[in-house]
């Protein structure tokens, strides 16, 4: 990546003050990575082990918590996007929120592992009491301190510097969730406590976090905004381009939520890989793959065009999951080794979800409009939770029916999910000719 020099416009930014606000992705994705993933094995874990002992079938309360906080997000990223646009403060209207709220959200995934008084929460009726109302403040306090911050990148980042913020904020996007996969075992390994496993991701969420506030400028509001100068809410959903956009992304997030949150039960009961440590070195190698690709999309992205990738990520996607179904039909009867079919069928795959981590953001940036940051984050928020939850719901179901097969019987609905995305974006261009390449 190319160093971005300092000119006279107090605005633009030098690479490093880009890395110093794309941090906090890191510490934040390092935290929604244990959900969908080591909390299943948090889940069903040995009590000697820190876990809970539940069956797989109980682990379908793990996708009801996630359902939870995705339906709750459709409803608090409007809000407090609505809310930051308009706050208006000695200290800015975006970093005050990250301050506030960056300790009471790395908290409150620490209680998600039960540190306290466990022993009254031995039950399964108990202890899932217990997570769902702690889940659903820590799904309040990510909204409020996320969604502002998202909002601080629209406002810092230039056109001109727009794809290189992208790829940096979603490389530390993945980045994140890539050393969720890896360093859950490794700690829990040497400590036998996921207690201690959630305390080390909440204090990395509030030591990148400060490194965020105290480093970055938040571009300066005046205290009182004349009212003809605020534009409706409303108007957001009058904008063609983002409507365009989050049609598109509604699909392909539904699919990416789909995989993310059926991975460690998959590698359970399919590739029997059964132990958090088994699962964390199947990770170490999809993610070398994943990686590959994601950074070949980073350094050729400009030259074949954001769209433009898109679309061929898409159809590719759609012509690849339906083979996820082979593993339904050849489990018990194939010749190669299970697990390397999956390794196989996943690095094809890794081909299309590494642009879901390059493009999406670059090419929101583009759409979004300037005083309405946070609320145009807050507005995208709406459609991710939206699909994130009817996804995870639907798996949840077929889970319930089909136990850990459930992802490969709908490995044939994401392919159309996928094509439509595609065709959405094939057919209805965000930019101009001229622009096309972008």
């Amino acid at each position: 990546m190319d160093v971005i020099e300092m000119d006279d416009n107090p605005n633009t930014l030098k690479q490093q003050n880009l890395l110093a606000y794309a941090i906090t992705n890191f510490g934040v994705n390092l935290l929604f990575s244990f959900p969908p993933t080591f909390l299943f094995y948090f889940f069903i874990g040995k009590v000697s082990e820190g876990g809970l002992e539940f069956t797989i079938t109980q682990d379908s309360i793990r996708y009801l918590l996630i359902a939870i906080g995705l339906i709750l997000g459709i409803f608090l990223g409007p809000l407090f996007g609505y809310i930051s646009d308009r706050t208006r403060t000695r200290f800015g209207r975006r970093k005050i929120w990250m301050v506030i709220f960056a300790p009471l959200m790395a908290f409150s995934f620490f209680m998600l592992s039960i540190p306290f008084a466990r022993e009254q929460f031995k039950t399964y009726d108990a202890a899932t009491m217990y997570l769902i109302i702690v889940y659903i403040i820590y799904t309040i306090f990510v909204n409020a301190f996320y969604t502002p911050y998202m909002g601080l990148m629209a406002e810092i980042t230039l056109p001109e510097n727009r794809l290189k913020m992208s790829g940096l904020f979603n490389l530390l996007m993945g980045l994140g969730t890539a050393i969720g996969l890896v360093i859950p075992w490794i700690i829990h390994a040497l400590t036998n406590s996921w207690v201690i496993v959630c305390l080390t991701y909440s204090l990395i969420l509030i030591g990148v976090s400060l490194i965020t506030i105290i480093i970055i400028k938040e571009p300066p509001v005046p205290l009182k905004e004349e009212k003809k100068e605020r534009i409706p809410y409303k108007e957001i959903l009058k904008n063609k381009r983002f409507l365009t956009f989050e049609s598109a992304q509604f699909c392909w997030n539904l699919a990416f939520n789909l995989v993310l949150a059926t991975l460690p039960a998959i590698a359970a009961a399919v590739f029997g890989l059964e132990t958090a440590t088994e699962f964390g070195e199947l990770a170490i190698i999809l993610l070398i793959i994943l990686g590959f690709f994601f950074f070949m999309y980073i350094r050729k992205g400009e030259q074949w065009g954001k769209q433009r990738t898109m679309i061929f990520a898409l159809l590719y996607m759609a012509l690849i999951f339906p083979f996820g179904n082979l593993f339904f039909y050849t489990k018990s009867s194939t010749i190669l080794p299970i697990l390397f079919q999956g390794i196989i069928f996943l690095a094809f795959l890794a081909i299309g979800l590494a642009a879901l981590f390059v493009f999406p953001m670059g090419i929101l940036l583009d759409i979004i409009q300037k005083k309405q940051e946070a609320s145009y984050i807050g507005a995208n928020g709406i459609f991710m939770n939206t699909s994130g939850a009817l996804g995870t719901i639907v798996i949840f179901a077929i889970t319930q029916a089909y136990g850990a097969d459930a992802f490969f019987i709908v490995c044939p609905i994401l392919s159309f999910i996928l094509l439509a995305a595609g065709l959405i974006f094939l057919f209805v261009p965000l930019y101009e000719k001229t622009k096309a390449i972008s």
